[in-house]
């Protein structure tokens, strides 16, 4: 009975439906016929408003500050506002080229929005991945524009060999180096990809796959290691010592990867118990998709590391030796540990040269030898002079203590510290610093004898720090190349204290300053020397030659006009004067030639004056980039250097010497000086600079 009344009234309930529906149709259909116009209409408004709706909302979503929104993307787009990439909208990077393509990127995004908004959570490390078709479409990166070499922090980087070419068999892509976010930096070129792939070593692989020419191209110019010391590495560079020899310890870390580290991204059981292949791994990983490789790699660092300033001693000692054996001849090296002396670092320390440089890997090279290797043979004897040097000052300081004892006794602070600084001496071997193994001898000496009431003999102090009997003992048997010439200090040195007339002081170690030659060379000295022996750069003018770049072209008086019948008065050891050199023009010259060496003169002058202040003026704006992105700028420094050799050797070798040659040179040092303001005016506008390199 139930049943049917609930039949019965499922059929009510039907056919009133039915007849609604019916009716509503009817009128519909009637209403349509009847309002046929405005129904169109109103469809076409309502199409309009959807298709306006639409195409708003896929504009709006095209906008970077519409990325924005979400919280979780908000250190993204600060990154990205104060990069260089910030004129240029996310979606041209993070989507492919092309409408499709951009469509399917929002349906993407889209999903992983419908996914946030129901369920509140979103993924714990975005990853979003940007394709090489992005950084190399049309009006950004074109393959064309990339193929030239450019410097990155003082390395030449060439994008055609890492992009264009398999390196160690895989394949690479624009973000294997630039980083999507990087310690607030957008698409930023992080090392730590370089030195994983460059010094990362291979099972079975003995040398890292490059070697230090195919990225440093050009070794930097005087380096100021300290106040009182600049290095510079052309000599040694230019006597064919390798980097290596020097930097023994500027790789840490091996690459290797951690246990755990496929636990960061990946839980499935099947994953972890899998075996994969190196290739295999790195193609999924770098090639097919985005992974930084510290994300599984332990980092390699690679840099000029303080060794000793870290207190360690080499890794070859360390290896063997469980206890520092050597931490008193390391405390010699860098210079601290004695008593009554200031820290003075061997300057082989301050500039972090390990001990290997010397004693080799192992300690099995003879130190002489390798001060031969590196310093020529002007270092013969030197280490037997420091022994003796050492032995003689170790036995003079035992007596002074001996004395000092029986006056002052052996509690006196002096005498205290002058039996430490000699047991310090014996443990540390001054040769090791024998600057500051001498000082301390002396310092020490002197503490004694002021305890004991004794005057310090002046004529003794600081003897031992003269450049004869320190270092360059037999100098005076020794002739050496200067110029063109073979120079001989037996004739010219008066004593130890004669070497600061011609060579500069210990800070500037090395450099040559000549000093009133023509007191003994002109006049009576004609003869012991000839003019091009000193005049090089004149020399080299008269000839035409040895400027880069420009052909040889020799002065029309070369070879046939001396440089005395010139320059008369030199001959009588007086002043050469713009007079004298007229004079001796109008004795072979027609009348009037006094003008044209007023001109040479008066161009000489003006051109001594321009150059200095241009070389000044741009060094100046060179030091101000290099200041601000806090490291040195190859390739303004190569132009600049350029410039500064070129007006150098034109102002020495002077105009009146070859006046057609001259002008070629000028023309080139201005057109180098406004390409060097180029490429400086580029560089403050943050636009890489390429440069050019012979690097294989």
């Amino acid at each position: 009975m139930a049943a049917r009344e609930a039949w019965e009234t499922f059929k009510g309930f039907f056919r009133l439906v039915r007849d609604f529906l019916r009716e509503f149709w009817s009128a519909t259909k009637q209403g349509t016929a009847k309002h046929r116009k405005g129904v169109v209409l109103f469809l076409c408004f309502v199409f309009l408003c959807f298709f306006v709706v639409v195409v708003a909302a896929y504009k709006i979503s095209e906008q970077s500050f519409f990325c924005g929104l979400c919280h979780n993307m908000t250190v993204y787009v600060d990154s990205w506002k104060h990069s260089s990439h910030r004129t240029v909208p996310c979606i041209d990077c993070h989507y492919k080229p092309g409408f499709m393509n951009h469509l399917k990127g929002k349906w993407k995004d889209g999903q992983l929005s419908l996914a946030y908004f129901i369920t509140g959570k979103s993924p714990t490390r975005p990853h979003a991945e940007v394709d090489d078709a992005s950084c190399l479409q049309s009006g950004c990166h074109k393959r064309e524009d990339i193929k030239k070499p450019q410097a990155f922090k003082n390395v030449v980087f060439n994008h055609e060999q890492h992009l264009g070419r398999m390196k160690r068999d895989k394949e690479l892509r624009c973000t294997t180096c630039h980083s999507q976010i990087v310690q607030g930096a957008h698409m930023k070129v992080t090392d730590v990809e370089c030195y994983i792939c460059h010094f990362y070593k291979t099972k079975g692989q003995k040398e890292y796959i490059t070697g230090c020419g195919s990225c440093h191209f050009e070794a930097r110019g005087d380096i100021e290691v300290s106040p009182e010391f600049t290095f510079n590495h052309k000599i040694y560079i230019q006597r064919g010592i390798k980097c290596q020899q020097c930097h023994t310890n500027v790789i840490q870390g091996d690459g290797h990867i951690a246990e755990n580290a496929c636990l960061q991204c990946h839980n499935k059981r099947e994953i972890l118990e899998a075996k994969y292949t190196a290739a295999f791994l790195h193609k999924k990983h770098v090639t097919d998709h985005k992974v930084e490789c510290f994300f599984c790699h332990s980092a390699i660092k690679h840099k000029t590391i303080g060794l000793h300033y870290t207190g360690q001693e080499a890794t070859s000692c360390s290896e063997c030796h469980k206890e520092a054996i050597h931490s008193a001849k390391v405390s010699m090296y860098t210079g601290k540990g004695a008593a009554l002396v200031k820290d003075r670092p061997m300057r082989m320390a301050v500039i972090n040269m390990d001990c290997d440089v010397c004693h080799g890997q192992g300690f099995g090279r003879n130190a002489q030898v390798s001060c031969k290797g590196c310093h020529g043979d002007l270092t013969d004897g030197m280490v037997d002079q420091w022994k003796k040097l050492l032995k003689d000052g170790r036995e003079e300081l035992q007596k002074e203590i001996v004395a000092a004892t029986a006056k002052v006794g052996a509690q006196n602070k002096a005498v205290k510290d002058a039996q430490f600084n000699l047991e310090y001496l014996v443990k540390g071997n001054g040769a090791h610093n024998i600057v500051y193994a001498v000082q301390v001898i002396d310092t020490s000496k002197a503490a004694l004898q002021k305890a004991s009431g004794k005057s310090e003999t002046p004529a003794k102090k600081g003897s031992q720090l003269s450049c004869v009997k320190l270092c360059h003992v037999q100098i005076a048997d020794r002739k050496v190349r200067f110029g063109s010439t073979s120079f001989s200090h037996a004739i010219h040195a008066e004593g130890d204290d004669s070497c600061l007339k011609c060579h500069s002081p210990y800070a500037q170690h090395g450099k040559t300053e000549l000093k009133d030659c023509s007191s003994c060379h002109h006049g009576e000295g004609m003869g012991k020397v000839s003019c091009t022996d000193c005049h090089r750069s004149e020399e080299a003018m008269r000839r035409g030659k040895e400027v880069k770049g420009i052909k040889e072209s020799p002065d029309s008086m070369h070879g046939k006009v001396s440089c005395l019948q010139c320059h008369p008065p030199v001959k009588q050891g007086k002043k050469d004067t713009v007079a004298g050199v007229k004079a001796a023009c109008s004795a072979c010259h027609k009348k009037g030639t006094g003008s044209t060496v007023d001109e040479w003169a008066s161009q000489e002058k003006s051109l001594q004056t321009k150059y200095r202040d241009a070389v000044a003026a741009l060094e100046k704006e060179v030091a101000a980039i290099e200041a601000q992105e806090k490291r040195h700028s190859v390739p303004l420094r190569a132009v600049l250097d350029e410039i500064r050799q070129d007006a150098t050797f034109v102002t020495k070798g002077r105009w009146s010497h070859n006046p057609q040659y001259s002008a070629v040179i000028v023309k080139k040092i201005d057109a180098n000086i406004e390409k060097l303001k180029a490429v400086i005016a580029d560089a403050k506008a943050g636009k890489k600079i390429p440069v050019k390199t012979n690097a294989k």
